[in-house]
C-alpha cells in the first residue's frame, strides 16, 4: 500500500520554516489526531521545539472515544507535558487551552522573573503534521475565519499568523511529515487523510479498516450499511457494501474504487461512531 514517492517536496521548507520562527513563540500547541495520538506525532517536532513549553492537543475528539481520550491525556501528562481534548470544529475543549496556554506563559515568566505579567498576550506556535486540523483549531480560537482550511494534507504553505481577541496571538505553520518506515503508522495516516488519497491502494486500506472496524464497531458497521457482518471477510464485506451502495459498473463488475472511497469517507467523517485506533499501552 505504501507508495515510496508519497512524501511531499515542500516538508523541507516547512521544517526550516518552524525553524525560523521559533524564538517568536512563548508556548507550542502541538495538534494530534485523537484517534491515533501516536502515530500523528512526528518525533522530528520534539528535536526543533526542545524546550519550549508544550501543550498536547487531541483534536477531533468529537470522533474519538471518550475514555481513550482521557486515557491519552493521562499518558501525555504522566510525560511531563500538559494536554487537552479538543474538537475544533465544534469548539469543545478550547476554552481549557486558552486557558492552559496563558498559564504555561505566566509559570514561565515567574520562573524567570518571580514575577507575572499578565496583560502580555501569549504567542503559541501551532505545529503537527497534515490534516490534523491546524487550521480549523485557529479558527475556532479566533472566533472567525483567519485561515484557509480543507479536508486535504498540504493545504498550510507558509507560516500565519493569527490576532484573536483572547489574549493570544497564533502561529499557523505548515504541516511537516517526514517518511515513516513502519506500514503499521503509515495505514493509520493514510486512514485519517494525512496522506493523500491520490498516492495510496485505497481497495487494501479499506479493506483493512473494514476489518478494524469489525472488532472496533461491529454493529455500527453493520447498522451504517443495513447488511449482516458476521462471519463475512474483509473483502467480502467491501463487495456487500458495494452491492447496497450501487457501486457496479456497466459491465455489472464491482466498482472497488468507488466503494473504497465511500468507506474510508464514512469512516473519516464518523460514521461509524466515536473510533479510537490506538491506545497509551499499545506503543509502551
Amino acid at each position: 500500500m505504501m507508495n515510496s514517492n508519497w512524501f511531499p517536496k515542500h516538508m523541507r521548507t516547512s521544517e526550516a520554516l518552524l525553524r525560523k520562527n521559533l524564538k517568536a513563540a512563548d508556548v507550542i500547541f502541538e495538534i494530534l489526531d485523537a484517534r491515533i495520538p501516536f502515530c500523528s506525532r512526528d518525533e522530528r517536532i520534539d528535536l526543533i521545539t526542545r524546550e519550549k513549553p508544550r501543550i498536547v492537543v487531541l483534536n477531533k475528539c468529537d470522533l474519538s472515544d471518550d475514555e481513550s481520550d482521557r486515557k491519552w491525556v493521562a499518558h501525555y501528562e504522566k510525560m511531563g507535558a500538559k494536554s487537552v481534548a479538543v474538537s475544533a470544529i465544534r469548539g469543545t475543549g478550547v476554552k481549557k487551552l486558552i486557558k492552559l496556554a496563558h498559564g504555561a506563559l505566566h509559570a514561565k515568566i515567574s520562573k524567570l522573573h518571580g514575577i507575572s505579567d499578565r496583560k502580555k498576550a501569549v504567542v503559541a506556535m501551532v505545529v503537527g503534521i497534515p490534516n490534523v486540523g491546524k487550521s480549523t483549531l485557529i479558527n475556532a480560537i479566533a472566533g472567525k475565519k483567519k485561515t484557509k482550511i480543507a479536508n486535504k494534507p498540504g493545504v498550510t504553505k507558509v507560516k500565519q499568523r493569527v490576532t484573536t481577541h483572547r489574549q493570544l496571538e497564533l502561529l499557523d505553520t505548515p504541516g511537516i511529515l517526514w517518511p515513516r518506515e513502519s506500514e503499521e503508522i503509515f495505514e493509520s495516516l493514510a486512514l485519517i487523510g494525512a496522506v493523500k488519497d491520490e498516492l495510496l491502494d485505497l481497495e487494501t486500506l479499506s479493506i483493512s479498516l473494514l476489518a478494524k472496524l469489525m472488532n472496533l464497531a461491529p454493529a455500527n458497521l453493520g447498522k451504517q450499511y443495513q447488511i449482516d457482518i458476521h462471519g463475512q471477510p474483509s473483502l467480502a464485506l467491501l463487495e456487500r457494501i458495494a452491492m447496497k451502495r450501487g457501486c457496479i459498473r456497466k459491465n455489472k463488475n464491482i466498482d472497488y474504487m468507488r466503494v473504497s472511497r465511500i468507506v474510508l469517507g464514512d469512516f473519516r467523517k464518523g460514521k461509524f461512531g466515536k473510533i479510537t485506533l490506538e491506545m497509551p499501552e499499545d506503543n509502551c
